[in-house]
């Protein structure tokens, strides 16, 4: 069966969690409480039903001659070196050969902590999710509680934050060449370049994949195609999501997402009509209101991005033919309490895994943080300090950033 983004792309959430629930881990109690879920954004529910049946092989992605050299940026290289003034940071236009598309670019943002030996060769790649770009990680509101970035770097890692294909500053090719696929190896070709010293001034020997909804589902392909990331940080995605009948919600009459070129942001720099973004004011739901900072919802509707159909839109898997089934090396799902992706009436790590496990082989080690009173964006939260620090607690035995 297919799910299209257009039946149901709706999001609201509202309903009760204990107060004080914050981030749990496998083993401990959460009492959570869920009164009333709406229907989350088609993105979420659609990229939870990737499968190898579905669509995303090996062999359909077959790519072009190598790419040239990544180039460096220098105005947003130092941009977001004045954002990380304790970091020493460039902005990359890293160019990837694809089929059907050509030749195309990555934009991506690097920085490592200032003072890191050259024996430092871990990078965390941070894969935003769908109408998200590379800000979702960065957000510039109160750096120290909504930059995923900097506190990445306080924690010792290199990132390399990306605006995926189709996306930002990277390139929009026509939507109707644009594929899935494509996406997930143009993330590869990164990879290698990360691997080899192409990017930055050294080769990073340990790559963690940090994705975000979108590009959460994106790494379940990136392991069934290649085998050449170190760990897994899956926020906002799981493949067992919770339906329910929208009621009246404030969404429930207004599109979610409309054609980018009817959206005054980008009718000027966007004329293909395959291209969507979210309808006006539609950012909030992706939120826990009472856990959200008014100020980082109007960063988020003011950098909103793209996303087209074919992000949007795949067949159901049975567990055993899930693309995650491919996933053998160390893997933490984090998802908000409040999140469409919360599964059970009762959200807790132990009912994530529960649903999830059957989806991965045991060599993946599967483990679970839920993040009380957060929503789908779970780490653009009032409690986000808490949930990057439960994270990067579990990267340091995972894939420690000296390594």
């Amino acid at each position: 069966m297919t799910s299209s983004c257009h039946d149901i792309w709706i999001a609201a959430l509202n309903w009760y969690v204990d107060p004080n629930s914050g981030v749990t881990r496998v083993g401990t109690e959460n009492g959570v409480a869920i009164s009333r879920r709406l229907a989350h954004a088609a993105v979420a529910l659609a990229l939870s039903l990737i499968s190898v049946s579905g669509g995303v092989t090996t062999d359909r992605v077959a790519h072009a001659a190598p790419a040239e050299s990544p180039v460096l940026i220098d105005d947003a290289s130092r941009d977001v070196q004045v954002r990380h003034p304790a970091a020493s940071c460039s902005a990359y236009r890293v160019p990837v050969s694809l089929a059907m598309i050509g030749t195309a670019h990555l934009y991506g943002e690097l920085c490592t902590p200032l003072g890191a030996p050259s024996t430092h060769s871990a990078v965390q790649l941070l894969v935003p999710g769908s109408t998200y770009n590379h800000i979702y990680y960065d957000m510039p509101v109160r750096p120290g509680t909504y930059s995923y970035v900097a506190t990445a770097l306080d924690a010792g890692y290199s990132t390399f934050n990306i605006d995926r294909l189709a996306t930002g500053r990277s390139s929009l090719p026509p939507s109707a060449s644009y594929t899935f696929d494509a996406g997930v190896e143009a993330l590869h070709q990164v990879v290698t370049a990360l691997r080899s010293g192409a990017i930055g001034d050294r080769p990073f020997d340990t790559v963690v994949w940090v994705g975000h909804s979108l590009g959460s589902s994106m790494a379940w392909s990136a392991a069934a195609n290649h085998r050449d990331i170190d760990a897994f940080v899956l926020t906002g995605m799981s493949h067992v999501v919770q339906e329910s009948v929208p009621d009246g919600g404030p969404a429930a009459d207004v599109p979610f997402e409309v054609p980018a070129i009817s959206d005054p942001m980008f009718r000027d720099t966007v004329a293909d009509p395959g291209y969507r973004t979210t309808n006006a004011g539609m950012r909030r739901f992706f939120y826990y209101g009472p856990n959200a900072d008014p100020a980082v919802i109007a960063a988020d509707e003011a950098h909103k991005d793209l996303s087209t159909v074919q992000d949007t839109r795949f067949p159901e898997a049975v567990p055993s033919q899930s693309l995650s089934w491919s996933i053998a090396v160390p893997t933490l799902l984090v998802v908000g309490d409040r999140d469409q992706y919360c599964t059970v009436p009762v959200c807790t790590p132990e009912s994530i895994l529960q649903h999830e496990r059957p989806y991965y082989s045991p060599e993946a080690g599967l483990d679970a943080i839920v993040v009380g009173d957060s929503g789908h964006s779970v780490q653009l939260h009032e409690n986000a300090p808490q949930t990057n620090a439960a994270i990067l607690e579990w990267l340091s035995v995972a894939a420690p950033s000296n390594r």
